[in-house]
């Protein structure tokens, strides 16, 4: 079920059974979906969920779209929650608890002091509690009904295969992405205008992946948009040059594909290492503190800035250290950059990584965006040819390993689920009654 939670894009629905003698004048109705209502007073719960990560107040056109926004996102919920009621789909407090552990975790802190902060932000909790549990009762619709239509034949794993080993030494970039569909025409403007609004708060210092979180409709969501490792040329042609064209820890406009708009938040680029270079290769696990500065900071704030970065190298002297201070420091860069091969990261930062003792702090690094800080919390001894998560298999030793295959496999079985899964929803609202009232 935590698998399951992680798959699929999170949102926040609070959802009221329709009752024939329920009075607007009790509670304002915003809309009537089906045979349930979805109150005013849910639209305003979300909206203050999503507008707690802003630092920033919304000026009152920004708080109308947020506001559209959150209806349309509850329209979609609550019509996922009917498809599960409809196939005797039940979810439990306990799996509804271990998701929002899992959402407290990936802000560093526990459960209970999530919770103080939401109601510190004037969030109700229970909404968030809600949207939990539509979530994971849509990945299980997903899962009864899609997941057995997806077939993955021997030959699509050999093209994919093919694939990458003509792509072996290409640009590889870890990106995070919000994706925001146009389900018809004339939703065009609306969407775009959505997407506008989220770049923007990004700007203002909202974090990246809570706005994935709470907006995205893509599977990532629910990690924050994190697409892991994507090779050149994987991704829509559209979203491809664009990546091609950013620096890490830039931000992009909304990029529109054939399906809707993408934004996409690029947190690192590298080239996939050849089995020489593997040889003698170290996996290496790192944590990153970024300080964004802007063209806006005087000389005076930007200096302070680096005042601050050289402070942290006095006061963070352990992992768990960085773990508590990288909430401190909600830029998208700030971020758990997981495991890698060290041949694998900028080459400008290899020595730099190389002469870090585990536990260690590096210097302030100067980037034309900011200011980074980088911990390794652990290293080893890369096995020769080595892969780790989103990588290219090896060219030439990939078709004899099975445990490639099998990844591989399941990428693919992923991407048409997710074409399935959206396709299915498309097709919910076309024959769904829909009232909108605000």
């Amino acid at each position: 079920m935590k698998k399951a939670l992680l798959s699929l894009a999170l949102g926040i629905a609070l959802l009221f059974a329709y009752l024939p003698a329920y009075s607007a004048a009790q509670e304002g109705i915003a809309a009537i979906v089906n045979d349930s209502v979805i109150t005013v007073t849910d639209v305003r719960d979300r909206a203050t969920l999503y507008q707690s990560g802003s630092p920033q107040k919304p000026t009152p056109e920004q708080k109308n779209k947020m506001e559209q926004q959150v209806l349309s996102r509850l329209i979609d919920e609550s019509l996922q929650l009917q498809e599960a009621k409809k196939l005797g789909i039940v979810i439990g407090d306990d799996d509804v608890a271990a998701g929002f552990a899992d959402i407290a975790r990936q802000n560093n802190v526990s459960p209970e002091e999530f919770k103080k902060r939401l109601a510190k932000a004037g969030v109700n909790v229970n909404s968030l509690y809600n949207q939990i549990r539509a979530d994971i009762s849509w990945s299980q619709v997903v899962r009864r009904k899609l997941r057995p239509q997806v077939n993955i034949s021997e030959g699509d794993i050999d093209q994919t295969m093919d694939q990458i080993a003509r792509n072996s030494g290409k640009a590889q970039y870890r990106v995070a992405e919000i994706f925001l569909g146009v389900a018809e025409p004339a939703k065009e403007a609306e969407v775009r205008d959505g997407a506008e609004d989220l770049v923007k708060q990004l700007k203002q210092g909202t974090p990246f992946s809570g706005l994935a979180h709470q907006f995205s409709q893509a599977p990532g969501a629910a990690n924050g948009g994190d697409l892991g490792w994507v090779q050149e040329g994987q991704l829509d042609p559209e979203l491809d040059t664009a990546l091609g064209k950013m620096q890490p820890g830039q931000v992009s406009p909304p990029l529109r594909s054939a399906k809707g708009y993408h934004i996409l938040f690029l947190m690192d680029v590298r080239h996939t290492a050849n089995q020489q270079e593997a040889a003698g290769d170290q996996i290496v696990s790192l944590k990153q503190i970024f300080i964004p500065v802007t063209k806006k900071d005087s000389q005076s704030a930007a200096a302070a800035k680096v005042a601050r970065a050289k402070s942290l190298k006095n006061t963070i002297k352990s992992c768990k250290a960085m773990s508590a201070r990288m909430k401190d420091f909600p830029s998208p860069g700030t971020s758990d950059l997981g495991k890698g091969l060290l041949s694998n990261l900028p080459e400008e930062l290899r020595p730099i990584i190389s002469n870090l003792k585990v536990g260690e702090l590096s210097e302030p690094l100067l980037s034309p965006l900011g200011i980074v800080l980088v911990m390794v919390c652990s290293r080893e001894e890369a096995p020769a040819a080595a892969g780790q998560d989103g990588a290219a298999p090896e060219a030439g030793s990939a078709g004899k390993d099975e445990a490639s295959r099998n990844k591989i496999a399941s990428q693919i079985g992923l991407k048409r689920l997710d074409q399935m899964a959206q396709r299915y929803l498309r097709d919910l609202r076309a024959t769904a009654f829909i009232d909108k009232r605000i």
